[in-house]
């Protein structure tokens, strides 16, 4: 509760509403009031009063701040809002003194003009984030380009046309114009700084001192419009506007330094908008005057030469503004990538005084950028030779070699590097500078010192392997001797598992095609009871039904043993003929019903396969059934496609998937994933084993993948009847 209660702001704010009030009642004061003497008083103190409060609050918000740069633009932005409040002073002195006229131009003209160029100067002193050397430039050309564009409009616009119509002289027409001229210059660099800003407070900083400099604008604009008219009248909308203008001011300045963590958020959105529109400020302001040139010649048929220097001046200063910019991305390509070097660079004089340096280096040695200002290569560095005459050679023909650099000032530890030094050549010196590049050669030394430990290693056990390989070489020969015999009987073991398997193959056959005619006498006397339809019980017929259900279960099991024991041991029948896929799983699908959530592609050119019929139905039978019984819910998804010679058929499901080391598994006689007895899903084993013989004895091949869902991804080819 106290967190949310600090955040919230007062219904009313004295400071805040009370000069908001005061603006009101004296606009309301101006319609309701018949001009008089009191009125022109208050409004003239109106406006004093508001500009000192800006300049006070200027003034006092940069001392709040706590870099130098920028408490040193705002200190003049303010010292130029003090001379607007001095300059209104003696203004009001002047008219009271003189029954309401003021010269023009008068002390107070000179007084506000100070004011606009040191606030001109203070804002065009704003950096907003710390510009390299070629964005100093750009800032410059950029306010040239501002300033002297408002002034070719201006010419045009206001003093042209004054002069034209007789309002005044040349000067009193150009004085009278000049003050709201740098009006616009500033509310063109706080658009500037607006559509620059990435932080709340900044954005609403601007915005209030750009809608507060358009405002003196319009009021400096009639100002000397009332003045070149002869009209001694004070006390309306003009006054309203500069007491307008002040408090937005003042309430701007208040912001500066007293922002909240929550509005340092940065808008990233806004930013790069921003950032596009502020970039092309400068073409769209010679293109105006440009074009406001043309215009005006298209319909005077006269040509302004003050204009057309104007806008001479514009395309070369564009001009000199584009080749910056390329330069100055030029330099930010080559400063990132020695900003990004692991490597230890640097740029000194003959001297060895260094100028630049990378942030590697400053981590290397342990010093800041302005630290390393200030030091001498010979500060961070020991060598074999005096470092005048390593700068000697390396301004000569350029020197490399290993040295040794101090880490953390010039009594720090030492750490190894390999240094090379190249001249750079500089017209505007008579001796070239020096560009350093060192490499940490810590690492590298401490992996010599572990090799050459490690190679002394190595060389005292060669001589002990020495020594021990004659003795290794009689317990080898025992040993071998051993083995062989171990061979031996691991062959003869292998031989006899080999038998075993083989009684067990036809064990297995035999005990299978022993039960066929059991089973097939018990499923056929079976049948005969049931449909006969003899009197039983209910309890009866259902025992019967499921030892019908049961017979038949174990008559598949046999007959699928006995078709895996004729496939290993070769003697399965198989008659190979050109089969269409489509219509082979179309008959195995139809073998289970209600399966609406099988999805089947088949291309229509999809060539036929070179297999056994029967065979290729069992494939697709034994992979269906397995997938409809490990994956009873999701879409199945059964695909071919002709790759390669062969025709590849995939079957997808949504079940639980089978683990990677699974998955050979599976393909293994009687192998199950879950072999409980209380398990959900009841089978042999046999169905994947038969699945993988067969298309292996048609001449293809199976495997299991992972699939999209998660579940299985059975795939088979066979090849192609056409080839």
């Amino acid at each position: 509760m106290a967190l949310m209660r600090s955040r919230l702001r007062p219904v009313w704010q004295p400071g805040l509403h009370l000069p908001i009030l005061a603006v009101i009642a004296y606009l309301v004061w101006l319609m309701a009031a018949p001009p008089s003497l009191p009125r022109s008083v208050v409004g003239l103190l109106g406006g004093l009063a508001a500009r000192s409060a800006a300049a006070i609050a200027l003034l006092t918000a940069a001392r709040r701040l706590s870099l130098p740069a920028p408490q040193r633009a705002w200190r003049t932005f303010g010292v130029g809002a003090a001379l607007w409040a001095v300059g209104a002073g003696v203004a009001m002195m002047i008219r009271l003194a003189s029954a309401g006229r003021l010269p023009l131009p008068s002390l107070a003209d000179w007084m506000a003009i100070a004011g606009s160029l040191a606030a001109l100067t203070g804002i065009a002193m704003y950096r907003q984030r710390m510009p390299e050397r070629f964005s100093r430039v750009r800032e410059v050309l950029d306010t040239a380009i501002l300033a002297l564009a408002v002034a070719a409009l201006a010419w045009l616009i206001f003093i042209r046309s004054a002069l034209g119509v007789g309002l005044g002289g040349a000067i009193p027409v150009l004085w009278a114009a000049l003050a709201p001229g740098i009006d616009l210059v500033l509310v063109g660099l706080f658009v500037r700084l607006l559509l620059r800003s990435d932080q709340n407070h900044e954005t609403t900083v601007f915005g209030r001192l750009g809608l507060a400099a358009l405002v003196l604008t319009a009021s400096d604009l009639g100002d000397g419009y009332r003045r070149l008219l002869g009209d001694s009248s004070t006390g309306g909308l003009i006054e309203a506007g500069w007491m307008t203008a002040g408090l937005l001011m003042a309430f701007a300045a208040q912001r500066l330094g007293s922002e909240r963590a929550g509005e340092l958020e940065r808008r990233p959105a806004l930013l790069r908008f921003g950032t596009r529109i502020e970039a092309l400020m400068p073409i769209g302001l010679t293109y105006a005057v440009v074009g406001t040139l043309v215009i005006d010649w298209s319909l005077s048929k006269r040509v302004d030469w003050f204009m057309v220097a104007a806008a001479a001046a514009l395309c070369l200063l564009l001009m000199a503004r584009q080749g910056v910019i390329i330069g100055q991305v030029e330099m930010r390509q080559y400063a990132a990538l020695v900003n990004s070097s692991a490597d230890l660079s640097f740029i000194c004089d003959e001297a060895g005084k260094i100028l630049l340096s990378n942030p590697a280096l400053h981590r290397a040695v342990g010093w800041s950028e302005a630290s390393l200002a200030e030091a001498r290569l010979g500060d961070v560095l020991v060598a074999h030779q005096s470092t005048d005459d390593i700068l000697g050679e390396g301004l000569v023909g350029g020197w490399s070699g290993e040295v040794a650099l101090h880490r953390h000032g010039p009594e720090g530890p030492l750490f190894p590097a390999y240094l090379s030094l190249r001249p750079i050549q500089d017209e505007r010196r008579s001796e070239p500078l020096l560009a350093g590049t060192a490499h940490d050669l810590t690492l590298v030394k401490r992996r010599e010192s572990d090799l050459e430990r490690a190679l002394a290693e190595v060389a005292t056990a060669r001589k002990d392997l020495e020594q021990l390989n004659t003795a290794l070489e009689q317990k080898v020969e025992a040993r071998t001797q051993q083995l062989e015999a171990t061979v031996a009987d691991l062959a003869r073991l292998n031989e006899e598992l080999q038998a075993l398997d083989r009684l067990k193959s036809e064990f297995v056959a035999l005990v299978s095609h022993e039960l066929r005619a059991p089973l097939t006498n018990i499923r056929s006397g079976i049948e005969f009871i049931l449909e006969r339809q003899l009197t039983l019980g209910s309890s009866t017929e259902t025992s019967l039904r499921l030892v019908q259900q049961e017979s038949e279960r174990l008559t598949v099991l046999v007959e699928m043993i006995l078709d895996l024991s004729a496939l290993e041991a070769g003697r399965f029948p198989l008659e190979f003929r050109p089969i269409s896929l489509a219509d082979a799983a179309q008959e195995v699908v139809a073998q289970f019903p209600n399966l609406d959530r099988l999805r089947a592609e088949f291309p229509p050119d999809l060539p036929r396969i070179r297999a056994d019929e029967g065979g290729l139905k069992s494939i697709l039978y034994h992979l269906l059934d397995n997938a409809i019984k490990y994956a009873p819910e999701g879409e199945l998804q059964l695909k071919a496609a002709a790759a390669n010679g062969s025709v590849q058929v995939s079957l997808s499901d949504s079940g639980p998937g089978i683990p990677p080391e699974e998955r050979e598994r599976i393909f293994d006689m009687f192998h199950r994933l879950d072999s409980r007895d209380e398990r959900e899903v009841y089978g042999h084993g046999l169905g994947l084993p038969m699945a993988r013989r067969l298309v292996e004895a048609m001449g293809g091949g199976i495997r299991v993948e992972r699939g999209q869902n998660a579940g299985a991804h059975f795939v088979f080819w066979l090849p192609q009847a056409d080839i």
